[in-house]
């Protein structure tokens, strides 16, 4: 357990990142301090029990989290390869609290709950209209709050699908990310991103 959140975010940024990135899966590493945030405030407001990591990829945030002590966690992605980049880090680290489970992650019913889910959804550039709105409303199903990140211009479409739920969304912090070229249609040396992230939890 590290004792505070530089130390998470330097732990998070050494963890390894995706072999073969698919385009189709909008496949990017979660960026290191967003990562942070989000585990870090969980991990203070005690909820770092049972949680999930939705379209977990290479699972920065299911790791993060099981090194700061989580109890349980189901590491979740449709993508195998990305599933077996995160075991082995999972391994090396001596993380046996952490679970895999290869599924659709917008599509999947389970019969537990979890105390919180982690997720940083496809933003529907490459991946169908709405797929990063499917993914809050499968983690809202999973979980009793969510921590999840977007792209920052949808900001208020996000709130008002949120409030159409009955829940409420509260922006933890915005940011700009730095993607470094990863497929071939990149020109440039990093192509910049506005996103936030976001908790979202059932109105009062």
């Amino acid at each position: 357990m590290f004792r505070n959140k530089k130390e998470l975010e330097l732990f998070v940024e050494e963890l390894p990142v995706f072999e073969k990135p698919k385009l189709r899966l909008e496949q990017y590493p979660t960026d290191a301090g967003l990562v942070a945030t989000a585990v870090w405030d969980a991990h203070m407001r005690g909820l770092l029990v049972d949680v999930v990591d939705l379209g977990c990829g290479t699972g920065r945030f299911a790791l993060a989290a099981a090194a700061m002590g989580a109890r349980h966690v189901l590491c979740i992605d449709v993508d195998v390869e990305a599933l077996k980049v995160a075991r082995k880090a999972a391994e090396e680290m001596g993380a046996s609290a952490v679970d895999f489970l290869n599924a659709d992650a917008t599509k999947i019913e389970l019969r537990r709950r979890f105390r919180a889910a982690f997720q940083n959804p496809p933003f529907g550039i490459w991946t169908p209209r709405g797929t990063d709105i499917a993914f809050l409303m499968a983690a809202l199903r999973l979980a009793d709050v969510v921590y999840t990140i977007h792209k920052l211009p949808t900001l208020e479409y996000v709130v008002g699908k949120v409030a159409e739920l009955g829940f409420e969304l509260r922006v933890l912090e915005k940011a700009v990310i730095n993607i470094k070229p990863m497929y071939r249609h990149h020109r440039k040396r990093l192509h910049k991103v506005e996103v936030f992230l976001a908790f979202v939890s059932r109105r009062a």
